[in-house]
């Protein structure tokens, strides 16, 4: 299913810039924040602050799965069609998160990132793995992006985690990507396949899985 969202030039460039940091495509990013849109309602007079605050002036496609098109349909738009209400809530969304996603330095340079891709094989409890794909095959996010997101934006709060059943999880990651991982895990004086763990079992946490 197609998607077609009316947003603006600015954040379309965030969106861009994020996708290269993160090594995904921008129709991750949207997803990820399409899911937060998604499990909250909104009131007639914040749509009607958006329209005043934000220019839409930029039209990007997305692919969705049929879950996610549920959901859109579902969603109260206050008369509006859906590519201009989800164009001003997904602007939003990143104005509101901004360094969220990206430092200032990142915009206003135009940083190149390293988009090269380096592989990550674990072993990870049985019963996580099957929450994390289902989570992301119903809400049409990639696994890599999901895990990547959490790894740049999420402050990691989970110490520990439980391993009843082991299975493996091939991760694909930009090399920028898996820099950090090294750095954060060799800061917190662990192995990058406990950080990796840890991460999984924050999303858990952090998603209520």
């Amino acid at each position: 299913m197609k998607l077609n969202i009316l947003m603006n030039k600015e954040i379309n460039h965030l969106i861009e810039i994020s996708a290269k940091k993160m090594g995904t495509s921008k129709r991750n990013i949207i997803s990820i924040a399409l899911f937060d849109i998604l499990n909250r309602s909104y009131t007639l007079d914040e749509i009607e602050q958006l329209k005043v605050s934000i220019q839409l002036n930029y039209v990007t496609t997305i692919t969705i799965n049929e879950s996610v098109g549920v959901k859109i349909n579902e969603i109260h738009r206050h008369g509006l069609s859906k590519r201009v209400f989800f164009g001003y809530l997904i602007c939003d969304y990143f104005y509101t998160h901004y360094n969220y996603f990206l430092t200032k330095n990142d915009i206003n340079k135009d940083k190149e990132f390293n988009t090269d891709k380096d592989y990550i094989q674990i072993k990870i409890d049985k019963t996580i793995k099957s929450k994390i794909s289902t989570y992301c095959n119903e809400n049409a996010i990639s696994l890599n992006s999901l895990f990547a997101h959490y790894i740049l934006n999420k402050e990691l709060t989970v110490k520990s985690f439980g391993v009843e059943g082991k299975e493996l999880l091939y991760l694909t990651f930009s090399k920028d990507v898996k820099d950090i991982i090294k750095k954060n895990s060799s800061e917190m004086n662990i192995s990058y396949l406990f950080y990796l763990n840890l991460i999984a079992a924050q999303i858990c946490n952090d998603l209520s899985l």
